[in-house]
């Protein structure tokens, strides 16, 4: 599974952004990448389930809490022109008995970028700029939690992937994410939803789930499928884990069936050095991936390193470099094998609410394949961000244009925006 290699050392050495983003910082090795912890982007793809976000007003109903985000700005290149993107991020929940509590949440997000232009560059849509909205409801899901269990519905993460932590750059351990799921039909899949049960005892935490699958022709669901599931534990200094996802030929994902695969992972803290051993099968194809990490941590600086052994193809290995002191954080790494990356990205906070950042990637050992951005935010108060970005590519450049650096997103070219979250 394609990851970043940056410690989470490393990822709170960017914490810094959060004056400017209010998102927390995850870990990277676990296959989170920062981008979607919920920062500001330029590109304003920031989404209100990515974020904490307060109560609209104190009027609001007890049991509901609605956040809001948006951003209104001017790219030169990847948007033509003006935009303007928000969302608005609802949660409703209910106490019940025995101290459940019952719940749903949902994204409503506004797009207002994609206006068609004629061969004169004129607006062709007869009701402006503001009509025409694009409008999608987007991670819906019903939830029953309490007594450290839970019950999920939706567009929700699959029991594997919840509990599954391996090391950089496995191969073999693809299990379906929650971005797997949340397209449904729409983009030809049949996946449609997850049902979870999550369970937390003593030194134990576990996930079952199903997938929600339905006829790609048919709106309605056509039934459950796909069993996964998920163990992780604890004993002393050391802890363990195991995930595991049924083959399921009849629901299609992404053009193809959905792959027998399990892993199990074992780490322990040496001398202040976490260390980490993980393999992952994939029993559909026969498989595997045998995966070994270690990171340490000494002063300002932490240092990691993996190797993934592959039966398929050939070995991926790296290692990454964070430091963070006062003000300046900087994070570096190299990948090799299947996966060939070198990066450099950094920011420094300015301590009067400016923080700035810049980065260099060079994707797939080509040094025309490369992204680089800098990019100042200033805080303006009341959960609103000046953002100043520049973004550019080479020309053997794959990814999408709104998504250039890793740790800090911009999009190609010049932008100018205000964000804001409440």
């Amino acid at each position: 599974m394609k990851r970043i290699l940056l410690t989470t050392t490393a990822l709170v050495a960017f914490a810094g952004m959060a004056q400017a983003q209010q998102g927390d910082v995850m870990p990277v090795l676990d296959g989170a990448i920062v981008s979607d912890t919920g920062m500001v982007m330029a590109d304003g793809d920031t989404q209100p389930s990515d974020i904490a976000m307060a109560p609209v007003s104190d009027t609001a109903p007890a049991g509901v809490a609605l956040g809001a985000d948006g951003e209104f700005g001017y790219n030169e290149e990847v948007e033509g022109g003006f935009y303007f993107e928000g969302g608005l991020g609802i949660t409703t929940n209910a106490g019940m008995n025995m101290g459940l509590t019952a719940g749903i949440t949902a994204d409503v997000d506004i797009d207002f970028s994609d206006n068609e232009l004629d061969a004169e560059g004129n607006g062709i849509n007869d009701g402006g700029t503001f009509d025409n909205a694009d409008v999608s409801i987007s991670d819906f899901v019903i939830f029953v939690e309490g007594q450290g269990a839970g019950l999920y519905i939706g567009d929700t993460e699959t029991a594997a992937a919840t509990r599954w932590s391996g090391t950089t750059n496995m191969e073999r351990d693809g299990f379906l994410e929650v971005g797997d799921i949340d397209d449904g039909a729409v983009d030809g899949d049949s996946v449609d939803g997850v049902i979870r049960a999550d369970l937390d005892y003593n030194n134990f935490s576990g996930s079952v789930g199903f997938l929600l699958t339905q006829d790609g022709d048919n709106a309605d669901l056509d039934g459950i499928d796909g069993f996964s599931m998920g163990i992780n534990g604890t004993f002393g200094n050391f802890n363990a884990g195991v995930a595991y996802q049924e083959e399921v030929d009849a629901v299609i994902f992404d053009n193809g069936p959905i792959d027998e695969i399990v892993a199990v992972s074992a780490g322990t803290t040496f001398s202040g050095a976490d260390v980490k051993l993980a393999y992952a099968r994939n029993l559909t194809i026969e498989e595997d991936s045998l995966g070994f990490q270690v990171d340490y941590p000494f002063g300002p600086v932490t240092a990691s390193a993996f190797y993934s052994f592959e039966s398929l193809g050939d070995d991926n290995y790296g290692f990454g470099v964070a430091y963070a002191s006062g003000a300046v954080s900087v994070g570096a790494y190299y990948h090799d094998g299947q996966d060939e990356e070198i990066g450099i990205e950094g920011s420094y906070d300015a301590g009067n609410g400016l923080i700035g950042y810049a980065g260099y990637i060079q994707n797939d050992g080509d040094s025309d394949a490369y992204e680089a951005y800098v990019a100042a935010a200033y805080e303006l108060g009341g959960g609103a961000s000046l953002i100043a970005s520049y973004g550019d590519t080479g020309d053997a450049y794959t990814g999408a244009n709104d998504e250039i650096g890793n740790t800090f997103e911009v999009n190609e070219g010049t932008t100018v925006a205000v964000s804001f979250q409440f």
